[in-house]
């Protein structure tokens, strides 16, 4: 019986999903709206300011400010439920960026997940020095190459996993609590990175050597030094270089190719 239901429940279904799109409204006295309501809950935001002359803030086309700001939220969010013994769905996360005249801020903000709160999130900021602690043991002690089970991904984040990095979370934390930033990797590092574009480029023309520690494009009679740059950093600017950040390498070769060839 409940086999036959379930079947000509999907059927019914079927049919009014038919008429609905036989019978699509055509009126043209119409306007577009958003509902929502009123959620009010405890909240508690960490303000992290972020030098934009050192770091990259512009949100278009910047891999690294959204995976670090997601994977932090994340990764605090984790602890903090371990921490308090509390179920992960308790408490919810994310950032920001703020900008307020010529200053730069990225809050990763933190809420209780029930109407009026449970005060979860009130309770959190006497033992922030101890979360941030544990959220660096965390990624730290990691082996893997951005996220996975033993750090960042679980079932509840499935919707994230693709902007999950525990490498960014790391510098942005690390930029929160010391003002330091990654150091540009050493020349073989840089080499490997560049070798699932090196064919493509080679087919469109493009040659690439190393010389002297130094990786050289060359197309034509125009020579110029490629170098890979951490995401975080403010693109660095040298007008005989071409500079591509470790995250459009890794994560978005087809813009990265468009712009090595662009400055050729």
């Amino acid at each position: 019986m409940s086999i036959r239901c379930n079947i000509l429940k999907f059927k019914r279904f079927e049919s009014i999903s038919k008429y609905i799109r036989s019978n699509r409204c055509r009126h043209t006295n119409t306007k577009q709206v958003n509902l929502g309501y009123d959620f009010i809950t405890v909240m508690l935001v960490l303000e992290i300011y972020i030098d934009p002359q050192q770091v990259e803030t512009e949100q278009k086309d910047n891999l690294w400010l959204a995976r670090a700001g997601t994977s932090l939220a994340e990764a605090i969010r984790l602890v903090i439920s371990r921490i308090m013994d509390i179920e992960f769905t308790e408490l919810m996360t994310g950032y920001r960026v703020r900008r307020k005249g010529q200053d730069v801020f990225l809050d990763v903000y933190i809420y209780d997940n029930l109407s009026s709160g449970a005060g979860y999130a009130l309770g959190v900021a006497s033992i922030m020095p101890e979360v941030l602690h544990q959220v660096d043991t965390m990624l730290s002690n990691c082996t893997c190459k951005s996220a996975c089970r033993d750090c960042l991904k679980h079932y509840r984040n499935q919707n994230l996993h693709g902007l999950l990095d525990r490498h960014a979370a790391l510098e942005l934390l690390h930029w929160a609590k010391d003002g330091t930033r990654p150091t540009m990797a050493p020349i073989a590092d840089q080499v490997q990175m560049l070798i699932p574009l090196k064919e493509i480029l080679e087919k469109t023309g493009i040659r690439v050597s190393v010389r002297d520690d130094k990786i050289i494009l060359q197309l034509g009679n125009s020579v110029k030094e490629l170098r890979v740059y951490p995401a975080m950093w403010k693109k660095p600017e040298e007008p005989e270089c071409i500079f591509v950040s470790d995250s459009c390498l890794k994560y978005a070769k087809p813009y990265a190719i468009q712009q090595i060839t662009n400055f050729l």
